[in-house]
């Protein structure tokens, strides 16, 4: 499943049914929404055309905004998400030598924006999502999951982020980023972590 959504041919995104999910062994690899191709064009070309600097320039009521999360803030976390998409070892090699600067933009406070904006900036699955719908099957789902051998696990039920209330499915920033911070501080490795 992890080959097959990280292959940009033969990746779907959101379109995949759950009969191809089940079968192809992407059930909790990508997000339990169902969205056609159609829906998430809708979506990148939202991004592309009003673009994510942009709403956080026009939206200064934003209680994000006003907490100090800056456009800047933000196009640096954009920054270091599109260096662990390609290299994540480059990502955690530049995370570790600037630890103290890059914190607040892999993690709090500006992980709160990305949480918020997050249908809008997923790019990758980078975790495990368990819905409503997965009830009884999650024994069968974890084994989806790349690793068999994992050592810490960050598990948010997207509820209370920050203060911003629940961001639902947005809220597994808040497990991305606080796993990142574990591997380039307490010394985790990247293939021994499960956000969820």
């Amino acid at each position: 499943g992890r080959n097959l959504v990280s292959d940009p041919i033969s990746n779907k995104g959101l379109a995949f049914p759950l009969s191809e999910r089940d079968r192809l062994s992407v059930r909790g690899l990508v997000p339990p929404r169902i969205l056609s191709i159609q829906e998430q064009e809708r979506v990148i070309m939202d991004e592309y055309t009003r673009g994510w600097a942009a709403r956080a320039e026009q939206e200064p009521e934003d209680e994000i905004i006003k907490s100090g999360v800056s456009p800047d803030n933000i196009r640096k976390w954009k920054v270091l998400q599109s260096v662990q998409d390609r290299n994540e070892t480059l990502f955690y090699r530049i995370l570790m030598d600037n630890f103290q600067d890059m914190a607040p933009i892999i993690y709090t406070p500006t992980v709160g924006w990305a949480c918020s904006h997050f249908s809008q900036l997923y790019r990758r699955p980078r975790g495990m999502y368990f819905s409503h719908g997965d009830r009884g099957e999650m024994a069968s789902m974890v084994y989806n999951w790349e690793s068999d051998e994992v050592d810490a696990v960050v598990i948010t039920d997207g509820s209370r982020i920050l203060g911003l209330g629940d961001l639902g499915l947005g809220g597994l920033g808040i497990s991305i980023g606080k796993l990142d911070l574990y591997v380039a501080a307490g010394g985790f490795h990247p293939r021994r972590v499960l956000p969820v």
